[in-house]
């Protein structure tokens, strides 16, 4: 139907044009308010076509005939929105007559498949005609900020707001809606932070055994009261922020800043409570479809009532996207524990980890499957403590038509350790599965109240080593 709507344009098109020149000094009266909406339309041009009048005058029935089934080719690629197999046909036509039509059908062509330059060209040849044309710098407007020339856009739309007529309500929403995605785009700083306090149920609170009677070399180790498995409940709070200052404007060379406190307060085991506060920076750097991190950061950690280590940590990494849907980030870790008691010297270490993770991005982003492959080493003071392996996972994240946020995770990893533990006459090995499960929901724009569960699972060769733990977290918090 479209196809035999479009056949014959070309010759209407010139009928069009030639009455319209003949009407062009009516063109210029003042314009009346039922003409509003006309002045935001994309047909109609007055001015701009007199030398494509002339050149149709000159040609054959049959040229312009060979013309027209080109340009009703396009034509119907245009309006299926197939826009780069339009644009060749439109250019080809536009070699032997290009009219003010003509050059809105390739600038529009040419914006949506990447060519700004060309579409700023045809709209603003369109404007130096007639600039009164303001749905014409409407689509310059949208064909800069494209080309992230932000300042042009934001001129244009400002002198389409001050049009006489004024543009109509819908027009004007766009133009509020483009302007808010300018000032988006050219903002340079930016900051978020995420507050939450929650109970958290722990079944395992020191991570023991099952067993308290356990063999080890020369006899049977009792294991005592804190060393056994215990369950407990605890107040969880933490705090996340970051600052992130944008040299170029939206992407290129930026800055980061990020800060995290948290800490687990058990109402009975005290002696188990954890606290940890990490400060990272560095530079970012990203680009069209990929971008680079280098943070170096510094890790304080309480056990108990005591300090127990400082971290020096450094994680680089780099994430490119093949295509809007498919990612692959490469990152590597490299950090150094130091502890504050002498007594745990010999748990003092280096730690280095490998990391691949792709991940897809299907139904609009609306669900998210990240898989992971790593290699991990320790290097300790002591053997007994030095160790590596490989470590596996998946996870799979989406939201709800009603906005709850959902999080599935696991994670396998193996640890094969350079010398035997205390109390045991083989090389200790360890295998880990890790199972997580999250539902966020939010409410009243900036809150959320969320639930988490975790299943850990440790087996190992060393029974005193082998435990399993489930915890459970109910919060309430806000993110801004």
């Amino acid at each position: 139907m479209r196809r035999r709507y479009v056949i014959g344009c070309f010759p209407i098109l010139m009928v069009l044009v030639l009455c319209l020149s003949i009407s062009g000094s009516l063109a210029q009266s003042p314009p009346r308010e039922k003409d509003r909406n006309q002045a935001f339309k994309d047909s109609g041009y007055t001015k701009g076509n007199e030398e494509a009048i002339e050149i149709l005058r000159r040609m054959s029935p049959e040229e312009i005939s060979r013309l027209d089934q080109k340009l009703a080719k396009a034509l119907v690629y245009y309006y299926d929105r197939k826009y780069a197999s339009a644009l060749p046909i439109f250019l080809e036509v536009a070699e032997t007559v290009e009219t003010m039509d003509l050059r809105f059908w390739i600038g529009v062509s040419a914006m949506h498949i990447g060519k700004t330059d060309l579409a700023v060209e045809k709209f603003q040849s369109m404007l130096a005609v007639d600039p009164e044309l303001h749905r014409v710098r409407l689509e310059l407007a949208a064909a800069c900020f494209r080309a992230k020339r932000y300042d042009e856009a934001r001129k244009e739309l400002d002198r389409v707001k001050t049009a006489v007529p004024s543009p109509p309500p819908a027009v004007m929403e766009n133009i509020e809606r483009l302007l808010a995605a300018i000032d988006e785009r050219t903002r340079q700083f930016f900051w978020n932070a995420r507050l939450f306090q929650g109970i958290l149920f722990d079944d395992n609170v020191s991570a023991g055994p099952d067993e308290r009677e356990l063999a080890v070399v020369g006899g049977t180790l009792t294991l005592d009261d804190a060393s056994k498995k215990l369950a407990d409940e605890a107040s969880v709070t933490d705090l996340v922020g970051s600052i992130i200052y944008d040299f170029g404007g939206r992407g290129g060379f930026m800055w980061n800043l990020e800060g995290s406190l948290y800490n687990r307060a058990y109402f009975s085991e005290s002696q188990f409570n954890f606290f940890l506060a990490d400060f990272t920076t560095g530079p970012w750097w990203a680009h069209q479809r990929g971008i680079l991190k280098v943070p170096v950061g510094y890790s304080y950690l309480e056990y108990g009532s005591d300090r127990l280590s400082q971290i020096f940590h450094f994680r680089p990494s780099y994430e490119f996207r093949f295509a809007p849907n498919i990612s692959l980030k490469g990152s590597y870790g490299l950090s150094n524990t130091n502890y504050y008691a002498s007594g745990n010297s010999d748990l003092e270490n280096t730690r280095q980890r490998f990391e691949l993770l792709p991940t897809f991005y299907l139904k609009n982003r609306n669900h998210i499957f990240t898989a992971a492959a790593a290699y991990e080493t320790t290097d300790a003071e002591s053997d007994r403590f030095s160790y590596d392996g490989p470590i596996f996972g998946v996870s799979y994240s989406t939201r709800l038509p009603f906005g709850t946020e959902v999080y599935l995770g696991y994670e396998w990893y193996r640890r094969d350790y350079d010398d035997k533990p205390l109390l045991y006459d083989v090389v200790r090995e360890d295998e880990q599965n890790r199972i997580v499960v999250s539902l966020n929901q939010p409410f009243l724009d900036h809150f959320f109240a969320a639930f988490s569960f975790e299943y850990v699972d440790n087996d190992s060769n060393a029974a005193l080593y082998k435990y399993d733990r489930k915890t459970y977290l109910i919060s309430i918090g806000a993110r801004f």
